[in-house]
């Protein structure tokens, strides 16, 4: 596979703990140590073990061909609005449009404080170090404001008064701060542990397949590490998933396996497969 590689190219190698050690051994002599990206655990959609503990995910061994050419780009994930994430978002734009802080109640609601408006957190609006042109006094709700210290604002004069337009700013204690809500970005960076790909089964996948990997663990490797027309190639087949998430999202693919059976299934699961429509970014550009 490393000879098939392009430049940029990365491969993904799915394993469970029982070889895991053996299969990066072998990895690390075919791609050299240094070109391991990243080695990801997923959650299996179901497990059980009569003895000792249940093994309740496998890995995926991640390597580039060469990791200073590789493409690695950056994908993210939902991030939940739990009763963590509300000690820092710790007040709410009502339904009524006034603001206020959350009880210690409506703290531990997690999601459901979404029925009374929008949380946000008051975020610093300075950076360490004096600028001149940046340490001006900005005057809100009758009070004069500096940056504290040896610190400057985030912005210039006029990206102040934008702010305060758009009721961007709000006071905590002495300090003029940044209003931003938790859905402003309600995404966050994947990790190396992805805990939501076992979560109520095989979500809107048919079980095809004994070893029938979730889709979400395919696309999101096609989307770190692929452009859209990419080839992507899986030399074991089994029931299509690698062809069929490369499908939906615009790579070309080919796949191959030594039984007729995943063949089989792989080519119905392919014939008959219907994707969600999605608006291109540039349709002029196709």
């Amino acid at each position: 596979a490393r000879e098939l590689l392009t430049e940029s190219g990365s491969i993904f190698v799915q394993i469970s703990d029982e070889n895991l050690h053996h299969v990066r051994e072998v990895m690390d002599e075919v791609f050299g140590g240094e070109n391991c990206v990243s080695l990801v655990l997923f959650k299996k959609t179901g497990f059980f073990s009569s003895d000792g503990i249940a093994v309740t995910h496998d890995f995926l061994l991640w390597y580039a061909k060469n990791i200073q050419t590789a493409k690695l780009m950056r994908v993210y994930g939902d991030r939940e609005l739990t009763s963590d994430e509300l000690r820092f978002h710790d007040y709410v734009e009502t339904l009524s449009g006034t603001r206020r802080p959350l009880t210690k109640e409506e703290k531990e609601s997690g999601p459901a404080v979404r029925d009374l408006g929008k949380p946000y957190a008051r975020n610093p609006l300075v950076s360490d170090g004096w600028q001149e042109t940046l340490g001006f006094e900005f005057e809100f709700e009758g009070k004069g404001f500096r940056p504290p210290g040896n610190c400057h604002w985030k912005t210039h004069f006029d990206g102040m008064c934008r702010l305060k337009d758009q009721g961007r700013l709000a006071i905590k204690g002495n300090t003029l701060r940044y209003v931003r809500f938790f859905d402003d970005f309600p995404v966050q960076p994947l990790g190396s542990v992805w805990n939501d790909t076992g979560v109520g089964g095989f979500v809107g996948d048919q079980r095809l397949y004994v070893v029938q990997t979730d889709t979400r663990v395919l696309q999101r490797c096609m989307l770190m590490t692929t452009d859209p027309g990419d080839l992507v190639f899986d030399p074991t087949c089994g029931s299509g998933t690698t062809a069929y998430v490369a499908e939906q999202w615009g790579r070309r693919w080919i796949t191959c396996d030594t039984s007729r059976v995943p063949l089989a299934l792989a080519r119905q699961r392919l014939l008959t497969a219907t994707f969600p429509w999605y608006e291109l970014k540039e349709p002029a550009r196709g």
